[in-house]
């Protein structure tokens, strides 16, 4: 009987902890091979050399993939490459071979920024927020 009640309560915890840690499950997840075919006018805009980044057209593009990619899950930097424009990145110098690369989109008063730390050509971490000043 204590090995089914420990079992059941087990479970209970599981299934309360990755319920709870899925709060991106409606997002898919970076480095997955739908997005390109799904997001492919918004990848295509980001990637456009005739825009800015401060465009309201880049802005746009960047905040739906931000609504709908999980950027938690991308792990290596030829995802990002897939995604946005080499031009449009903000790079840090190289500290102990990471580096932090930073794509910021502006329109008016919004913003959305991604922010993702390289290791060699891994990232080993992201940060995305969009902001109304």
């Amino acid at each position: 009987m204590k090995i089914k009640l420990h079992l059941f309560l087990s479970l209970t915890a599981a299934m309360l902890f990755f319920g709870c840690a899925s709060s991106n499950s409606e997002k898919l997840p970076a480095g997955d091979i739908d997005i390109y075919k799904r997001y492919r006018a918004e990848i295509a805009t980001l990637h456009n050399p005739a825009l800015r980044t401060d465009s309201q057209l880049k802005y746009e593009a960047a905040l739906t993939l931000y609504k709908n990619i999980d950027f938690t899950y991308a792990r290596e930097v030829s995802t990002l490459e897939k995604i946005f424009a080499a031009r449009d990145a903000r790079l840090s110098k190289v500290n102990y071979e990471k580096q932090t690369i930073i794509f910021l989109y502006r329109y008016k008063n919004k913003r959305v920024r991604f922010v993702f730390i390289r290791f060699n050509n891994s990232i080993i971490h992201s940060e995305c927020t969009d902001q109304i000043k």
